[in-house]
């Protein structure tokens, strides 16, 4: 990187007027694609990619829990709910090395988990113990309780992704 950037200041220096403009766009489009690849690579880790699934979850579930206080009227509706957090946790962990030795790239290292990335929510049936005599599964009471318990998680997920920001701020800035 030292080097490009004697290069970059030999180039300025050797040039005058609209030479030095035509070269910096040059010398720009010629590094954007290393700042871009580094900047996006900063937010591929494990913990960036868990907070976005979960803040995704966490509003799909929200939506359907809002659905289901919405249909509690409706007749034969059966409640739903959204489970993710056993997924996560299991590809979060599926990262680290396998129960198997592997001495090849393209070998199977145990685990049958997917990466992260690919984790999706699972739609369920919410058991009601006491259904109304229409058929409808809907717990008023449980659908509340489960709405702050989502809320309450969204929330914690917000301020370790803030949390997470600052720490970046820091490091950039140096502590200033």
């Amino acid at each position: 990187m030292q080097a490009d950037h004697a290069c970059y200041n030999n180039q300025i220096h050797s040039k005058s007027g609209p030479e030095i403009a035509s070269s910096s766009q040059t010398l720009l489009v010629e590094y954007y694609p290393k700042i871009s690849s580094f900047m996006s690579g900063m937010f591929e880790n494990n913990l960036f990619t868990l907070i976005q699934k979960t803040l995704d979850f966490r509003t799909q579930r929200q939506d359907l829990l809002t659905s289901n206080i919405a249909n509690k009227d409706t007749p034969g509706y059966k409640a739903e709910d959204m489970v993710f957090e056993k997924s996560l946790e299991k590809a979060l962990h599926a990262e680290e090395p396998g129960l198997l030795k592997t001495t090849n790239s393209r070998h199977f290292d145990g685990r049958n988990t997917s990466p992260l990335k690919l984790v999706q929510a699972q739609r369920i049936h919410s058991a009601s113990p006491f259904p109304d005599f229409d058929g409808n599964t809907v717990d008023l009471d449980r659908e509340m309780a489960k709405m702050a318990e989502n809320q309450l998680m969204y929330n914690a997920s917000i301020r370790m992704l803030t949390h997470q920001f600052r720490m970046l701020k820091t490091a950039i800035t140096q502590g200033r």
